[in-house]
């Protein structure tokens, strides 16, 4: 276990200094952006950014099938299995990388399909949206390598070069937008970050593990071979569901409401996104150690992992979704303006749907790191249907509001108790009543907590000082009020002898 907590500190240590230069560099671009270009180029990027994430279930979730996969040959260095993994992982992601980019090209004549109206002022828009399609496409042939690292607990080494790439990117990007203004110089240079990041992760992983460039790679064997057809037959469902679910509110917008609303809609995503990154490059590494305990460990071991990381889970989201709440409209009307501001009851929408989507992650990525894709491989079905009936429905008549309701609905009515019972039931040998419990539990102290912070937040006077006065409410008074409530919990007993640990070293 100390080995694996080391491992988890190392990878989220460089996430975490990573994010902190990739957020701040962000924001100042994102400024500079609707400084220049405005609200309607912010809204083809959001729509634009929809349908590439449609074009993506190209991929069929065979990079998650093949990741698990991985797990135990590298537990157990099978270098002849891990070449043929990655050889199969290599052919797949070319066909990938190829499909979206035809696709997504032979899309573009029917984009206007997608908007309610197209912007006069932005010429050549079907050629913006081909280099963003190309930009998607072109990272298929080179990311599959970073799939090793993670497996093998090494995420920290794509980061240093993810962040250092992007960090040089942003800075062009900005003098660009300064001194020409000209949006597709910003599409290539965007392009041109891809490329080099993605050859610089590939040549370092050539370099760590030589043996994958080998030619001589044995043929997979039948049994291995069944076992990735039936993870990526169950993945398409799993794939499916959660684009529809979470990439289609921006096109559901430019459809029934304007581009403009996208635009503005895309500021409080984009922070959303943040957040998102984070919690992926904390959890990542935890899920590649959930897949390392997995396939070593026993049943019981695997019980107390997964409880206190869902503890840790339900801590970190509720602070965050509190801070959220209460900091939303404050910091973006200091960032961008009160042009840029959504009314209170719609960010109140954003927010629930974060902490449901938070709290999906811990009990996701247990269920991808022990390969139960198979279990649940309909509740996409399901949970599509109502999500695009209900929020069709619910926004022709109430607008963005509706749209958000719709993916509230839908998680709530089906992947809300599905996932932990595939989980607990065929992972974890358990009933996922405790689960629920707890869940209730975690949930009505962030409300409480969190409408405790809010009167305080609304105290505080407006301005720049008002909103240090509200950070200050938000790290002290949920933090303060969980360790209070929480303090005499197995759970924070061990988060807390796991953080001394990682401090010391």
């Amino acid at each position: 276990m100390r080995s694996r907590v080391d491992q988890i500190a190392k990878n989220v240590k460089f996430a975490l200094i990573s994010q902190v230069l990739l957020v701040s560099a962000s924001f100042v671009l994102r400024r500079v952006f609707v400084s220049v270009l405005g609200q309607e180029y912010l809204g083809l990027n959001g729509l634009f950014s929809d349908i590439l994430s449609m074009l993506s279930l190209a991929e069929l979730g065979f990079g998650t099938s093949i990741v698990f996969s991985l797990y135990e040959p590298m537990a157990r260095n099978d270098i002849e299995k891990i070449k043929s993994l990655m050889a199969l992982y290599k052919r797949a992601y070319y066909i990938v990388g190829t499909s979206i980019i035809l696709a997504g090209s032979l899309l573009a004549p029917y984009l206007n399909l997608f908007v309610k109206e197209m912007p006069e002022n932005i010429p050549n828009i079907e050629l913006i949206y081909i280099l963003n399609v190309f930009n998607t496409g072109i990272s298929y042939f080179f990311i599959y390598k970073a799939s090793i690292l993670f497996v093998d607990q090494k995420k920290y080494v794509e980061t240093v070069i993810h962040t250092s790439a992007k960090l040089v990117s942003y800075v062009l990007e900005i003098v660009v937008l300064i001194k020409t203004g000209n949006y597709y110089l910003y599409l290539g240079i965007s392009i041109l970050e891809t490329l080099v990041q993605n050859m610089v992760v590939s040549w370092q992983v050539d370099r760590m593990y030589p043996y994958i460039r080998d030619r001589d790679v044995m043929p997979l064997k039948t049994s291995d071979k069944n076992v990735i057809k039936r993870n990526v037959g169950a993945m398409v469902f799993h794939k499916l569901g959660s684009v529809v679910v979470f990439s289609t509110d921006n096109i559901l917008m430019a459809k029934l409401v304007s581009i403009s609303a996208v635009g503005i809609y895309s500021n409080y995503i984009m922070i959303r996104r943040v957040l998102e990154t984070v919690i992926n490059l904390v959890y990542t590494p935890l899920a590649a150690s959930i897949g390392n305990l997995n396939a070593s460990e026993s049943a019981e071991k695997k019980y107390q992992a997964f409880i206190q990381i869902n503890f840790f889970s339900a801590w970190v989201f509720g602070f965050g979704c509190i801070c959220l709440a209460c900091l939303y409209n404050p910091f973006i009307s200091l960032w961008l303006g009160k042009d840029y501001l959504l009314p209170s009851h719609t960010v109140l929408i954003i927010v629930v749907n974060f902490y449901f989507f938070c709290m999906r992650v811990p009990i996701g990525r247990t269920k991808e790191a022990m390969g139960l894709f198979w279990m649940d491989r309909y509740k996409p079905i399901p949970e599509i249907l109502i999500n695009l009936a209900v929020s069709i429905w619910l926004g022709r008549a109430m607008g963005l509001d509706g749209i958000l309701w719709g993916t509230f609905i839908s998680t709530l009515l089906v992947p809300f108790w599905i996932e932990p019972f595939v989980v607990y039931r065929y992972g974890l040998n358990r009933s996922p009543i405790d689960y629920f419990i707890k869940y209730i539990l975690y949930g009505g102290v962030t409300v409480i907590t969190g409408m405790i912070t809010g009167l305080i937040c609304g105290a505080c006077p407006q301005g720049f000082f008002g909103f240090l006065l509200k950070v200050a409410a938000c790290l002290l008074v949920p933090n303060g009020a969980f360790l209070v409530i929480y303090r005499k919990t197995q759970e924070l007993a061990y988060i807390k002898s796991a953080c001394l640990r990682v401090l010391k070293r």
